[in-house]
């Protein structure tokens, strides 16, 4: 393969990810629900520490840099606590 065709690949697998990233937010908005009808909080640092435990384990399983998988995840649990916020701030108004 010439570079070209490797960039094409990269980009799929990047436009691949940000599609997975919008369904994990539209799970998060349906497990925001969830929690507002069992009248639970948004944030649950147990299921957190899980969440990034599960990824730091697969990360170092597949021999990747586990503290970059850690600190990406970070991320997407805290766009997930987020989007939360921003539909309990809907419902207040």
């Amino acid at each position: 393969m010439v570079l070209a065709e490797h960039r094409k690949q990269i980009e799929e697998i990047d436009e691949k990810i940000i599609k997975l990233i919008d369904q994990r937010i539209e799970v998060s908005k349906r497990i925001f629900e969830a929690k507002r009808a069992e009248n639970r909080p948004i944030s649950d640092p147990e299921r957190e520490k899980l969440v990034l435990g599960k990824a730091t384990d697969l990360a170092t399983e597949l021999n990747l840099d586990a503290g970059a998988v850690r600190d990406i995840f970070k991320i997407l649990i805290r766009m997930s606590v987020q989007k939360q916020h921003d539909m309990h701030g809907r419902d207040q108004g």
